[in-house]
């Protein structure tokens, strides 16, 4: 509780109204409420909620609950998140003592690696995953679950040492909005890293684009059979061309709009074809997908707040790397 505010006047905010607290300092269920404005918000299943459940991250709540384990590392059998937290975060491994930030969990794959470097993690998801990554991860007592919207947020400003951001900007309405957001959320001297999906001429060349134009209108319970039934007819047919080579058959899901992994990673044929399925979905269900200009994400960044910084092409398309002053 002393960690959070209000997110509409940044208020503090104080327990009431038939608070059950299951163990010492864990809340089941109960209500939050501002000092300030007296707005409530309720906690339900231990997670404070600050957002309506219905909202444009819909597919997001659908999906993850669908595929729940699809990416964690122990169920793929290859460190694919870990590798990808490290290289990315370039972080150390012990963060022991210091408060860390991710904004967007999803389904929890990165939140268990940062809640192995022994800081104190803060994870949100504007969408219901919130609750697939706390049964995913609630084994760690050093992270912290809220439901909440990056545009809003009932953080402190300059209140973490360190903040992550993978995969979530460019599902929001507004990326640069939404990466200065949490930019005012690091403390002076604090290291952020996020990405972004990178807008290149390739895109014109890239199916699911011009898919979405119908798929993202679509209710994700209903788009689901839809999408698996294309994605089993492309999946076959990018198929046809891994005995030549599997990047040939990358280029083949690229156009189509499906993803296609095959060849890449030493991972057993059906939890492959599951994880291809998931990243499919992912492409196609959306409501925002908004990759960026390369030049457009440098100029996100304020040289005047910051001691250092870099944003290069990387995971996802685009990397920021920045320390605030």
């Amino acid at each position: 509780m002393e960690y959070i505010c209000c997110p509409k006047c940044h208020g503090p905010l104080f327990l009431y109204e038939n608070t059950i607290i299951e163990k010492k300092d864990e809340i089941f269920s109960g209500k939050i409420k501002c000092t300030n404005c007296c707005l409530e918000y309720p906690i339900v299943k231990y997670i404070p909620r600050f957002v309506q459940s219905h909202n444009y991250s819909e597919s997001f709540s659908y999906q993850w609950n669908k595929f729940s384990k699809t990416q964690l590392d122990e169920y793929l059998g290859i460190p694919l998140s870990s590798d990808r937290f490290k290289k990315e975060t370039r972080w150390p491994n012990d963060l022991s003592g210091q408060i860390v930030l991710e904004a967007g969990s999803g389904m929890g794959r990165f939140t268990r690696c940062a809640a192995r470097t022994g800081a104190e993690i803060f994870s949100f998801d504007y969408s219901d995953a919130i609750d697939v990554n706390f049964k995913n991860n609630k084994e760690f007592n050093n992270v912290n679950f809220f439901q909440a919207d990056i545009r809003e947020l009932p953080f402190k400003t300059e209140y973490f040492d360190k903040i992550f951001c993978f995969g979530v900007l460019q599902h929001t309405p507004n990326p640069k909005e939404s990466f200065n957001n949490i930019f005012k959320l690091l403390k002076p001297k604090g290291w952020l890293v996020a990405d972004v999906y990178r807008r290149t001429w390739k895109h014109y060349f890239w199916g699911q684009y011009y898919l979405r134009f119908f798929t993202k209108r679509i209710p994700p319970k209903k788009l689901f059979p839809i999408v698996k039934i294309y994605f089993e007819i492309a999946h076959w047919f990018t198929g046809l061309l891994l005995p030549f080579s599997s990047h040939y058959s990358k280029v083949l899901s690229i156009i189509l709009g499906t993803a296609d992994y095959r060849g890449m990673y030493k991972i057993e044929p059906k939890i492959m074809k599951e994880w291809c399925l998931l990243d499919t979905f992912d492409k196609l269900s959306p409501t925002f997908d908004l990759p960026q200009k390369l030049e457009d994400v440098c100029n996100w960044v304020d040289t005047n707040q910051v001691q250092s910084h870099e944003v290069i092409p990387g995971y996802n398309g685009i990397e920021i790397h920045l320390r605030k002053k």
